[in-house]
């Protein structure tokens, strides 16, 4: 009679044994499946980001001379002007078929993320103006000449 209540004690052990790997089996399986669809999503993200990156690619070296002039000569004028200086220079480089990005933005090219959301934490305005005068003084070897109302 011990041996069957040893036997039956055992074969309870192990169906709880196999209760506990199927409970273990389902919550991975669950978890990977979760996974897996928000990677199929993320795979879209990624499409987006590499056509993005080759569109900047292409436009690398325009954007670079255009931001280079920026910041060279276009410290000291206002917003309009900068606006009228960057559409000319970007149909001169259209004009030496140099690729650059259509619609231009400091901000795009030279502005780092991390550091722009720094200066608004310390205040800056957040404005396209402000915003590019901070990219113009961070990229500028020397003191440059701002003029901010």
């Amino acid at each position: 009679m011990q041996k069957l209540i040893d036997e039956f004690d055992a074969a309870k052990q192990y169906e709880q044994d196999l209760k506990n790997q199927y409970d273990d089996a389902d919550k991975k399986y669950k978890r990977a499946k979760s996974l897996i669809l928000k990677l199929g999503d993320e795979e879209v993200n990624w499409k987006i980001a590499l056509t993005k990156n080759k569109a900047d690619k292409e436009n690398l070296v325009g954007d670079i001379i255009i931001s280079s002039g920026v910041i060279a000569y276009l410290g000291v004028f206002s917003l309009d002007y900068r606006a009228e200086a960057v559409t000319n220079w970007v149909n001169l480089m259209k004009s030496f078929e140099i690729k650059s990005t259509d619609k231009f933005s400091l901000k795009d090219v030279l502005g780092d993320g991390v550091k722009i959301q720094q200066w608004y934490i310390q205040e800056l305005p957040q404005e396209e103006f402000a915003v590019d005068n901070a990219i113009i003084m961070d990229n500028s070897d020397r003191w440059p000449l701002m003029i901010d109302p």
